[in-house]
């Protein structure tokens, strides 16, 4: 697995990891349980179907042996036809979180290459912090991650040399907020 340098680990953010398990437990939705491949083969991936308020979307838990270590909330996102050339079932990448004893060992890429290798096309949401730009960059090093501009509606395979593929725009914040949108199509 890949170590992510100057990830930041607190209090805050182990809480929000619990929380967020809490509300995954307490959320109703059908699971199906599938034994993880690559980087995820020694855990259980969790897969629960649920209705949010934006339409129908999935969590996704990673569990080694009983302890939770990772858990990302994905929502079903209709694009417009003819805009991607992957169909229109397409989940944006909601809410992240990894257990604090596991951060930086690259579970986010190998989760997103799970969700991959099992049908699903994983969209980036519309802003991005310096953590989960570093998500696509890795999985863009290893192919088959597109750049998409939902406003023209155009598309092009990711190029992490590009900085106009990566970098950072907007408000100062280390966040962009544009409609360019990562891609991980289904494989």
């Amino acid at each position: 697995m890949i170590i992510t340098p100057n990830t930041v680990i607190d209090n805050d953010h182990m809480n929000a990891f619990q929380e967020e398990f809490q509300t995954y437990n307490k959320t109703p939705g059908e699971e199906t349980v599938h034994r993880g491949t690559g980087d995820l083969k020694k855990c259980d991936v969790v897969v629960k179907t649920i209705r949010t308020l934006q339409g129908n979307g999935i969590y996704l838990a990673v569990h080694n042996g009983d302890e939770g270590i990772f858990i990302c909330r994905l929502i079903s996102a209709p694009v417009p036809q003819g805009v991607l050339p992957w169909g229109r079932k397409i989940y944006v990448m909601d809410k992240t979180l990894v257990h604090p004893d596991y951060a930086g060992r690259g579970l986010a890429p190998a989760v997103y290459t799970w969700l991959a290798d099992n049908g699903y096309t994983v969209m980036s949401d519309s802003h991005q912090n310096t953590n989960s730009l570093a998500v696509w960059h890795k999985l863009g090093k290893r192919g088959g991650v597109y750049t998409v501009n939902l406003v023209e509606g155009t598309w092009r395979p990711y190029d992490p040399s590009k900085v106009e593929d990566w970098m950072l725009f907007g408000n100062g914040d280390f966040t962009r907020y544009w409609p360019i949108r990562f891609v991980l199509p289904q494989r």
